[in-house]
């Protein structure tokens, strides 16, 4: 029996190193799998800092195109307000300009227009007025020319002839 006991002690001794072996196998795997996993999560932990950087990249490359891209619509909006000011300016300088003209024009017209009523009332006011001392020419007659004629109207002057009265006598006036 002592063999038996042996063998068993060996069998178990056996099963026992069989056994601490495995789980030393085990106990490896699990540790294998362990560093594997953690060189997987490792390399994930990797690629997605990667993928975040790029990612991150990516959207600040897109935040400044659109940053440039307003900045250019704002320049030119600027731009376009500018030449729309130099427009209306101009616009507001020539009607400012036209409206002076007119206005010019229009004074001169009715300083014109006062002045030939000023004249037409000056020569309405002359043709209307009596002259005031301006001497207007009569026709005055002389004593001579007066006598003759009362002689000739005279009904003695056909009978008068005889007395020394002359009848053919120049009848006129003087222009005093």
């Amino acid at each position: 029996m002592a063999s038996n006991n042996n063998w068993l002690t060996a069998l178990v001794g056996l099963g026992s190193a069989a056994l601490g072996a495995y789980s030393g196998y085990q106990a490896y795997k699990a540790s294998s799998s362990q560093a594997a996993q953690a060189q997987a999560n490792r390399e994930a932990a990797a690629q997605q800092a990667a993928l975040s950087r790029a990612q991150a990249q990516a959207q600040a490359q897109q935040m400044q195109a659109e940053a440039a891209q307003r900045a250019s619509q704002f320049e030119a909006s600027i731009e376009l307000t500018r030449q729309q000011t130099a427009q209306a300016q101009q616009a507001a300088k020539m009607a400012q300009e036209s409206a002076m003209k007119q206005i010019a024009q229009q004074k001169a017209s009715s300083a014109l227009a006062i002045q030939q009523q000023q004249l037409q009332s000056a020569i309405q006011q002359q043709m209307s007025a009596t002259p005031v001392g301006q001497k207007v020419r009569r026709r005055v007659g002389t004593p001579a020319a007066m006598r003759t004629s009362l002689e000739i109207q005279s009904p003695l002057a056909g009978a008068g002839s005889g007395l020394g009265m002359s009848t053919t006598t120049g009848t006129g006036g003087l222009n005093v």
